[in-house]
C-alpha cells in the first residue's frame, strides 16, 4: 500500500485528490493539510512513501528536510507552466512535477512510477527545458486497460459553463 500525505490549500481540490487516490486498491491518503509548514509536521508523524504539494506552497514555506529524513518520496503540482518552477523542483529533489489537470491515470502511474525510485516530470513542463530532458526524465507512463479517470471528468466539469 502506498501511503500519501497531500498538502494543497485548495479544499476542493485536495478533497478531490483524496478521493480519486483512495479508489486507487495499492494507494491510501493517510494525511491531508492545507499549510505546508505543518504539513511537515505531519509527514514526520505519519511517515508516508509520497508527499505531494502544490509548487506555490513549495516556494512559500520553504525547504522540506522533513520529507528527507523520513524517506519520503516528493510530487510538486502546479496550476500551469511557469519558468524556473521545474528547476524549484529539481532543487527539492523532487521525484515527479505534474499539471493539476493531468488526468488522473497520469497521477496514478507516475505517483507508482515514483515509489519505484523513478523521476516523471511531465512533458508539458518539460517542453522548454532542454536540461531536463538530458538529465534522464521521461515521459509520463500510461498503464495498460481500464483506469479510473474520475479527477479528469470532474476537472472537465469544472472547466465547462454552468448552465
Amino acid at each position: 500500500m502506498i501511503r500519501i500525505v497531500i498538502a494543497e490549500d485548495q479544499e476542493l481540490l485536495r478533497g478531490t485528490l483524496t478521493s480519486i487516490l483512495n479508489l486507487e486498491e495499492d494507494m491510501e491518503v493517510v494525511g491531508q493539510i492545507k499549510d505546508g509548514q505543518e504539513a511537515l509536521a505531519l509527514v514526520h508523524q505519519l511517515k508516508p512513501d509520497l508527499f505531494i504539494m502544490d509548487i506555490e506552497m513549495l516556494e512559500r514555506d520553504g525547504p522540506l528536510e522533513a520529507v528527507k529524513t523520513v524517506g519520503c518520496h516528493l510530487l510538486v503540482l502546479t496550476t500551469f507552466p511557469k519558468k524556473g518552477y521545474l528547476e524549484r523542483a529539481q532543487q527539492f529533489d523532487a521525484g515527479g512535477y505534474l499539471l493539476k489537470d493531468s488526468p488522473s491515470e497520469e497521477l496514478t502511474s507516475s505517483i507508482r512510477s515514483i515509489v519505484e525510485g523513478k523521476r516523471v516530470y511531465s512533458p508539458m513542463l518539460t517542453e522548454e527545458d532542454e536540461e531536463s530532458q538530458e538529465s534522464g526524465s521521461f515521459h509520463i507512463p500510461h498503464p495498460p486497460g481500464p483506469v479510473k479517470n474520475y479527477f479528469t471528468m470532474i476537472m472537465d466539469k469544472m472547466k465547462s459553463p454552468a448552465g
